[in-house]
């Protein structure tokens, strides 16, 4: 037994509370070294009373393995001391506590749980576990009418020009998005701002003109809420554009303005230059806003409010939040959960979420471990199923079940290159991904147009004017089809991952998704030749570039039914 890798402290992310009465408890080790694993605790005055959970691997990405148990208390969880009974694979036994590797039980140094207070619980909203997203850049998305010095349509996409893209157009274009059925839909921003973008805000209380008026987006969210559509939208805190009147005022009176806190300044006087103030990527046209102003914290936490009441949306992604004030953060969550519960935050971030998630953070984040990892594997082809499942066994491992249920699995966004771009061409690249992405854990995000077939390098390429007389039919059929799928079945919205043994010679990468219903098994082959896959001593043929996909009925002995991606629904 390799203790010197064993890891556990009594706190998140080893002690994750679900609820004032429960708490999952996770351990580490080498890969491998543990056969066994038991949770024992006690309430410090019934020290005879024991609980006993046995603990179930997560999957390992090949440095560290966890283990989970998650305990339910009779009432709510406090003064708790426990440990672990840990078993390697000969049989060798050991006690862990606070003190380390123990050769017997003992009854002092054990780990203790004093309290879990209701500020602990990881509270992430239901609705956004499995949910699949539809991301909308409203410049490009669709027009409502003919009007406005636009440039064309289908014109190469730029930073500066203007295709004439709306709320209004985004309304009337509802029953496609129905069809395709999303979930949610995720606006990029809206508020009056500088540039096509829109990230440059200078007024947080109103829509864009350009874009439409309040009213469309309250007629918006509404009609998406009678169609079973969320909306969630995109909030610049970080930073905002040189024509915010605070900003405009800074740059006018100096040092002697109110709002100089507000900001970062470097020196006066203020001129357009990153030299004179901290502004987002040495951007000079989007300085920071200083979120431990008090001031700040509260203009921001007015803005969440009032748009989730006016608007009624479902909740806010917030751009940049790795470089948001985390006392910031904590606070504006407790006040947007106070009244809207059930408001999502979802954190813009490029690697590992953990330090932005958790009971005083952000519910879940943008996943581009996830991007990345499909763009490597399924794009290029420049990894291999072994690596793939260990960086995606990784990404699992850095986060609780319930927040990896919600992570925003995207394939692009407005700052990618599109996958299809990324891919050369190949659209059977781009099916498999899509494939993968409405199969894995999370919740899959698509970016407006990758469902049809579009284009584009990065940023401004990527923001081409949606395709609506371009689309490739069976590439959107194709979409349609997986998700219904993932609507169908339940297991692949919250059903646990179970990893299977990747092939690398056959390039064969597999993975199965059960909950107490169904165990549904995927098996994509990115290989030139027709590969046989064992499926519980039932051999099923894959052919090239495509994915199989069986479903059991759990615990049954029905013959499963196989889908081949032509007899998809």
């Amino acid at each position: 037994m390799l203790t010197s890798a064993i890891r556990h402290l009594s706190f998140y992310p080893f002690m994750q509370a679900l609820a004032r009465n429960r708490v999952c408890f996770l351990l580490e080790a080498a890969p491998g070294d543990l056969a066994a694993c038991e949770w024992v605790g006690w309430k410090r005055s019934e020290p005879g009373r024991q609980i006993r959970r046995r603990m179930s691997p997560r999957p390992d990405d090949g440095r560290t393995e966890q283990w989970t148990a998650e305990v339910e208390f009779p009432e709510e969880a406090h003064y708790i001391r426990y440990g672990f009974w840990l078993e390697d694979a000969s049989g060798r036994r050991a006690w862990l506590n606070a003190r380390g590797a123990q050769a017997d039980f003992t009854g002092t140094g054990n780990f203790e749980m004093l309290q879990i207070n209701g500020t602990d619980v990881i509270a992430v909203p239901g609705w956004a576990q499995g949910c699949v997203y539809y991301q909308i850049f409203p410049e490009r998305f669709a027009r409502h009418g003919q009007g406005g010095a636009f440039a064309p349509w289908d014109a190469a996409p730029t930073r500066e020009n203007f295709l004439g893209g709306s709320l209004r157009g985004i309304i009337n274009r509802l029953p496609y998005l129905t069809e395709l059925g999303v979930e949610c839909l995720y606006l990029n921003p809206i508020f009056r701002g500088d540039f096509n973008h829109k990230y440059a805000t200078t007024d947080y209380f109103d829509v864009d003109p350009a874009l439409g008026t309040k009213g469309d987006l309250c007629e918006l969210v509404r009609l998406c809420h009678a169609a079973g559509i969320r909306v969630i939208l995109d909030g610049v805190f970080n930073h905002t554009g040189i024509h915010f009147a605070p900003f405009e005022d800074l740059v006018k009176n100096g040092p002697g303005s109110r709002y100089a806190g507000w900001f970062y300044p470097k020196r006066y006087p203020l001129e357009i230059d990153p030299a004179c103030y901290e502004c987002v990527g040495d951007y000079p046209y989007m300085p920071r806003l200083n979120g431990a102003n008090p001031e700040v914290r509260c203009f921001v936490r007015d803005v969440l409010l009032y748009w989730l009441r006016e608007a009624g949306i479902d909740g806010w992604r917030l751009d940049v939040a790795d470089e948001l004030d985390r006392h910031a953060v904590a606070w504006w969550r407790e006040e947007v959960k106070r009244a809207h519960p059930d408001a999502l935050l979802l954190a813009e971030t490029w690697g590992d979420a953990t330090r932005l998630l958790g009971a005083d953070g952000f519910d879940t984040a943008m996943n581009y471990l996830f991007r990345d990892a499909m763009v490597d594997y399924f794009a290029r082809g420049a990894i291999g199923e072994t690596e793939l499942q260990q960086r995606l066994h990784g990404m699992l491992m850095k986060y609780p079940d319930c927040v990896n249920l919600a992570m925003y699995n995207c394939l692009g966004s407005h700052d990618t290159a599109r996958f299809l771009t990324e891919a050369g061409g190949e659209v059977w690249r781009l099916r498999l991904a899509m494939a993968f992405q409405m199969l894995f854990p999370g919740a899959p995000a698509i970016y407006y147009g990758d469902e049809i077939g579009m284009r584009g390098g990065n940023d401004p390429g990527c923001r081409g004017g949606m395709a609506w007389d371009r689309q490739d039919a069976e590439l959107l059929a194709w979409q349609r089809s997986l998700i219904a799928l993932r609507r169908a079945h339940a297991a692949l919205r919250t059903g646990r991952y179970i990893p299977l043994t990747p092939d690398e010679e056959a390039k064969l990468f597999a993975f199965a998704r059960e909950d107490a219903a169904e165990r549904i098994t995927a098996v994509f082959n990115t290989g030139d030749r027709t590969q046989t896959w064992d499926s519980a001593g039932e051999f099923v043929h894959v052919l090239p570039h495509s994915v199989n996909i069986l479903i059991r009925p759990v615990q049954k002995e029905e013959k499963p039914c196989v889908l081949t991606e032509s007899s998809l629904p």
